[in-house]
């Protein structure tokens, strides 16, 4: 006797094909519809410190430079130490100034080791009234004369120039005076005067870094 009603219902299957087709979709239709994570996710708090740490270090070296430069090439104060001697601090433009005086007349000074002669603006000499006083003949005493001076050329690297040198009876810089200094005045040299090796021979020079010591030359 066959049991097999023709008009029930057959149980659901489907061959292997047709399963990994409907799996595939719906993988696809659940990728599809998943929101991606968003650009944060997963970054924890300590995804931040290394660049915080990074910029606090940077901010933190700039403000050392800063002040080691302030301190060691902004203040070009000179001071006096005990012991007598100028201390001098590297300037701007790699130069040693300090403050003086020629004649009375206050100036700043240019340390000039290359300089033979010490040299002072023309708007210097006129305040303390140097003139040019020509020899006469071949007599060249006038020039040694107060508030005279004799024109003379002087060579340099840059070419030639013309001057006239004369004899001031005081010239001071810093805590040190000269008496009976020449000093040649120059119409091109700028506001400042040139320190040269006449006046400095009289002193004992000591470089070390960015600092120039000057001392009086002891004297048997």
């Amino acid at each position: 006797m066959d049991d097999h009603d023709p008009h029930a219902k057959r149980p659901f299957a489907l061959d292997e094909a047709e399963k990994e087709r409907r799996l595939a979709a719906v993988k696809a239709r659940l990728t599809i519809d998943t929101p991606p994570p968003p650009r944060n996710a997963g970054r924890s708090a300590g995804g931040w410190f290394l660049p915080a740490l990074f910029w606090t270090a940077l901010i933190v070296l700039g403000t050392v430079a800063t002040s080691h430069w302030l301190g060691g090439r902004g203040d070009t104060t000179p001071s006096v130490r005990a012991d007598g001697s100028l201390s001098l601090r590297l300037g701007p433009g790699g130069r040693y100034e300090v403050a003086g005086s020629v004649a009375g007349q206050p100036t700043r000074f240019i340390v000039d080791t290359g300089a033979s002669l010490t040299s002072i603006p023309k708007a210097l000499g006129d305040r303390i009234g140097i003139r040019e006083c020509p020899a006469i003949g071949f007599d060249l005493s006038r020039a040694d004369e107060p508030g005279c001076c004799r024109r003379e050329t002087f060579h340099t690297a840059n070419g030639s120039t013309e001057g006239c040198v004369a004899r001031v009876p005081l010239l001071r810089f810093g805590p040190f005076e000269v008496q009976h200094a020449q000093v040649a005045v120059m119409p091109a040299i700028g506001d400042r005067a040139l320190l040269g090796m006449n006046v400095l021979k009289h002193f004992s020079l000591l470089h070390a870094g960015a600092e120039l010591s000057i001392r009086p030359t002891q004297r048997p």
